[in-house]
């Protein structure tokens, strides 16, 4: 492994150690670094646009859009939009609270190819339902780029069937 790429471990281990990724941001060359990063394994690959859902994949989707020329298209959680505007998807997160996510009808196109972008999964329930609506409103998910990695073996089988890369992989929350 190469010492840089080691580094970049190391320094994404400290800073969700320190503040849960939070201000990755903050850090000019560290992010650039990330973002780099989490497009590299898609580099070549056919992709028509971007999507993240609203928290931090926020923070990451957008560049990743801007340095790839491409559309970006944010998830939502449910309630910020007009019903009447958006197609939903109910799921359980890791604390086992049912939640809903939205996606606007029109902000993607049938046949579209989508590389889903976020920090972390922890049990990737909110990564599948957004998956599954994607899938629903007729795009096709081409890659998934995330910066850590918590899920357990049966909950990463899912992913299996896409294109899933990831930086870190750490457990547990540390702090």
């Amino acid at each position: 492994m190469k010492k840089e790429a080691l580094n970049l471990k190391e320094e994404l281990k400290e800073r969700m150690h320190k503040d849960n990724g939070y201000l990755i941001s903050a850090y000019p060359k560290l992010f650039r670094r990330v973002i780099s990063e989490l497009i590299k394994p898609f580099k070549g690959k056919k992709i028509d646009r971007i999507m993240a859902p609203e928290m931090k994949g926020v923070l990451y989707g957008p560049t990743i859009a801007y340095k790839l020329r491409k559309p970006f298209t944010l998830i939502l959680k449910s309630g910020r939009v007009s019903p009447q505007i958006v197609m939903s998807k109910k799921y359980k997160d890791y604390s086992g609270k049912t939640k809903s996510i939205d996606v606007g009808i029109g902000t993607i196109n049938k046949g579209d190819r989508v590389l889903f972008v976020d920090d972390v999964f922890e049990t990737g329930e909110s990564a599948k339902a957004a998956i599954k609506l994607i899938e629903n409103l007729g795009a096709e998910i081409v890659g998934i780029s995330i910066i850590n990695n918590r899920m357990n073996k049966k909950d990463e089988a899912f992913f299996k069937n896409y294109d899933f890369h990831f930086l870190i992989k750490m457990k547990k929350e540390l702090r």
